[in-house]
């Protein structure tokens, strides 16, 4: 096979995967408006108090260990060392194995500790149904590792597919059942945690057979080395890690939104039922801010790819330019989705969650998709640059900026200190990691051409503003919803229109985005119509 095909090779499973995730992450933030629904405010809380622990394994199953596993076998593979291949998968599945027992037993004897420290201690057994998703991880990120090394990304698509697409039905059919059988918030929870280990039980059985048919290739034994299975070990919790911290930023707040919250709308002079609806009404801005976030990293994310080759080939320029170019697509598409939400949340909020209650605090925490989006392009640029530690480490500063904010702010103000700390702590973490890309590749003579987009910015404002003004605000839904979409449409129509035409992104920039081509004609069609 010559280098051409099997650069075309790993392009295409590089985009395959991108597809993957992108439809993971979509299906993923989707359903938790159906169970909204079904579940009402307290049962979302009861979901989202759990939810973090979940995301935590699925992540490590996903990006953080099956990486570095392939790294390993790929290694290995490269200098035909098919047998030591062999031996790394399974010393991957030994080690991870360990992992998985300590964070299952962490989970499920600490569920009454954890419980208690979120000041509610019906949470215990959701949580411990929770503690079983690490005992599927192993498999999970051993097997998908390990093909991936040998250039085989389709088990891996295959079992994300079928692992998210499982468990999503699964938690909206348990959950319609036990509604209708009249069980309370914490059992449809604890039936909503069977249902996401139902899909993962899934895909490690679709794994586990695909793996026992590649194994039935080569039958000779491989003895145990203590020595090699330390150094993958150390590869594999250090490395992997790593990789782990900066994609794990979303999650790790709404960690520490499910441990401090309740206790601090406690201090704030809420009793525990209006702490616990509060908290439950706050969380339907998660997945609004992760689909945002989704839209608004999915153009930026995919460059990071060209700027790893650049790197590899040592070709600064097209490393300054593919840089520049990631960062300003994350501000315009983050800012840009972030200022039309906050326009339209009242009647987003009660089209997908039937009322418009905390539409205030959403709206603020709507700023946060700006900044979040910046902080993991920044962060994938870090990573792509070979600076992992630096983008882990500023994800860490994040988090702490994070809790500390619930901790002071919340007694203080109620709910909108939860999304004030949120969108600072996201702040924080994109001016540093964005500091860093910056002092790292100079970007200084980059043309973000800040004021060009804040005039687009205006133009999308006060075309959203004007229409929501003539449609009556209402409590129904109905109209809510035309409201909503009728808004979006017009602000994206508006918001498209006005950057081409003041320029906002030069020609050459328009040519490197999807049809960048037909973009430049538009661009020039307008600026003669002008």
């Amino acid at each position: 096979m010559n280098t051409s095909e099997v650069q075309k090779g790993f392009w295409h499973g590089a985009f395959l995967l991108t597809a993957v995730a992108l439809f993971m992450k979509v299906l993923s933030v989707g359903y938790r408006i159906p169970y909204q629904n079904i579940a009402g405010d307290i049962g979302f809380y009861v979901y989202q108090q759990i939810y973090p622990f979940y995301s935590i394994t699925i992540i490590l199953a996903t990006y953080g260990f099956p990486v570095i596993v392939s790294k390993l076998v790929s290694e290995k593979l490269a200098g035909e060392q098919y047998e030591e291949a062999e031996q790394i998968s399974r010393y991957s599945f030994y080690i991870l194995s360990m992992l998985g027992v300590v964070g299952f037993s962490f989970l499920f004897f600490g569920a009454p500790l954890i419980a208690e420290l979120m000041e509610d201690s019906d949470l215990t057994v959701p949580l411990k149904a929770t503690s079983f998703s690490f005992l599927l991880m192993p498999g999970i990120a051993s097997i998908r590792g390990y093909f991936q090394g040998n250039e085989n990304v389709l088990p891996t698509a295959w079992s994300q597919v079928t692992e998210q697409s499982v468990r999503v039905t699964a938690i909206l059919l348990i959950s319609i059942t036990l509604v209708a059988n009249h069980h309370n918030a914490y059992t449809i929870g604890t039936g909503a945690a069977v249902g996401s280990l139902i899909g993962g039980l899934l895909a490690l059985i679709l794994l586990t057979f695909l793996r026992m048919k590649k194994r039935t290739e080569r039958k000779k034994e491989i003895s145990i080395n203590f020595t090699k299975i330390f150094e993958v070990g150390r590869r594999l919790l250090s490395e992997g890690t790593l990789i782990c911290v900066s994609v794990l930023i979303m999650v790790l707040f709404q960690l520490m939104d499910a441990l401090t919250i309740v206790p601090a709308l406690g201090e704030y002079g809420l009793d525990s039922y209006q702490a616990k609806e509060t908290k439950g009404i706050y969380d339907r801005g998660q997945p609004l801010i992760q689909v945002g976030t989704v839209l608004a990293t999915s153009l930026s994310l995919s460059i990071v790819p060209i700027i790893v080759k650049a790197v590899s080939n040592r070709d600064y320029h097209i490393l300054r330019e593919k840089t520049g170019l990631a960062l300003k697509i994350s501000f315009v598409t983050g800012a840009s989705a972030s200022v039309g939400l906050a326009l339209i949340m009242r009647d987003t909020n009660t089209m997908l969650f039937t009322d418009d209650s905390l539409s205030l605090t959403l709206s603020i925490l709507a700023a946060a998709i700006l900044f979040c989006a910046i902080a993991m392009t920044a962060a994938g640029i870090l990573q792509g640059i070979g600076l992992e530690r630096l983008a882990a480490r500023y994800t860490v500063v994040g988090v702490i900026v994070k809790a500390l904010g619930n901790i002071l702010l919340i007694p203080v103000i109620g709910i909108n200190g939860a999304a004030l700390s949120s969108v600072v702590g996201f702040l924080a973490v994109a001016g540093l990691a964005s500091k860093a890309v910056y002092s790292h590749i100079g970007l200084e003579k980059y043309s973000f051409r800040f004021f060009r987009f804040v005039l687009a910015l205006i133009a999308m404002s006060g075309s959203v503003w004007m229409l929501c003004t003539f449609i009556p605000s209402s409590q129904s839904r109905m109209f809510a919803s035309v409201a909503a979409l009728s808004g979006a449409i017009v602000g994206v129509i508006v918001l498209s229109i006005t950057v081409i035409l003041v320029r906002v992104f030069t020609t050459t920039e328009l040519l490197q985005l999807p049809k960048g081509e037909k973009l430049v004609a538009l661009q020039q069609k307008l600026s003669k119509g002008a």
